[in-house]
């Protein structure tokens, strides 16, 4: 049997085998990240009272839970990550939430027969705005983590501009001096925030895989 010689498979061969057992897991984070801003998209425009119905927020919440799963798959499989595997599961994870949100607050919405206003589709334009960044910051986890530090921080920025928003349309809404419109509206409001939270609960993990990794 011929020896082993030289150290062509040392360094070939041990990077071909890296690769392979290696999957592109912070690339998988980015495909559901991209599903997610396509459903803060189409929420922001069901929120506008655009076209979007809320049959189709429930499918592209289906398409996220897909993605995830496959981000999910390849954590299992990798024998390494370039990322801390907690880490990635968990900005999947809260990531999820965020889209889920989006789907229940359209659900609800449908099933009281109640119509997003102004203040909804700013609140929906801010949570777009923040999903788009974060997930700008997920691509940067790859070759830039203060890119990705300040992506997380105007995710952040958009989320807390959510809670001002929210605070602004309940005060309208109290002032208009219909009552049953008011609590309704409330009770409508009131998830848009709750997905504002989720959405900082990201961009906060986001900065602790700049700090971990840097």
């Amino acid at each position: 049997m011929a020896p082993v010689t030289g150290g062509h498979w040392h360094d070939h061969g041990f990077r071909r085998f890296f690769r392979a057992v290696t999957p592109d897991v912070v690339g998988l984070l980015v495909a559901q990240g991209e599903v997610s801003v396509a459903a803060s998209e189409a929420f922001l425009d069901w929120s506008e009272g655009g076209p979007t119905d809320v049959a189709t927020l429930v499918s592209l919440e289906r398409d996220a839970d897909q993605a995830r799963r496959h981000l999910l798959g390849a954590l299992r499989t990798a024998l390494a990550t370039p990322i801390d595997q907690e880490d990635l599961y968990i900005l999947s994870e809260r990531c999820d939430r965020v889209v889920n949100a989006f789907r229940d607050i359209a659900v609800e919405a449908q099933a009281l027969a109640w119509s997003p206003d102004h203040h909804a589709a700013r609140m929906a334009g801010e949570l777009h705005a923040g999903m788009t960044a974060l997930v700008e910051g997920f691509g940067e986890l790859r070759k830039d983590f203060n890119s990705a530090g300040a992506a997380a921080d105007r995710a952040r920025e958009h989320a807390r501009s959510v809670v001002w928003r929210y605070r602004d349309g309940v005060a309208e809404l109290y002032h208009s001096g219909d009552l049953e419109a008011a609590v309704v509206g409330r009770e409508l409001y009131r998830p848009y925030a709750r997905a504002a939270d989720l959405l900082e609960a990201v961009a906060d993990r986001l900065w602790f895989v700049v700090l971990a990794e840097t």
